[in-house]
């Protein structure tokens, strides 16, 4: 099953954001990406939850139990393929 299949999305209520969350439960290692991955930079890392960046400025809040926020992008579509490539790569750490 691909990435995107496992994540629910929806708009969150400032109309700003799009809410990723894990269809099953999952409990993500953060410490494996301390050092950022692919495209994306960690600004910020605690062992709950890391705020990355990419180069096109969309944000990534990522929780440990895989819950994601993600802002500054373009359309609904990028930030479900954003979202959608930080699950899949931080489930091959």
């Amino acid at each position: 099953m691909g990435a995107e299949a496992q994540l629910f999305f929806k708009l969150c209520s400032d109309h700003l954001s799009i809410e990723a969350i894990p269809k099953s439960k999952v409990r993500l290692d953060l410490s494996k990406m301390r050092r950022g991955f692919d495209d994306f930079i960690v600004k910020m890392w605690t062992p709950r939850f890391a705020v990355m960046s990419n180069a096109n400025g969309i944000m990534i809040t990522l929780r440990s139990d895989g819950h994601m926020i993600v802002r500054n992008s373009e359309s609904e579509t990028e930030a479900k393929a954003a979202a959608t490539r930080v699950l899949r790569r931080i489930s091959e750490l």
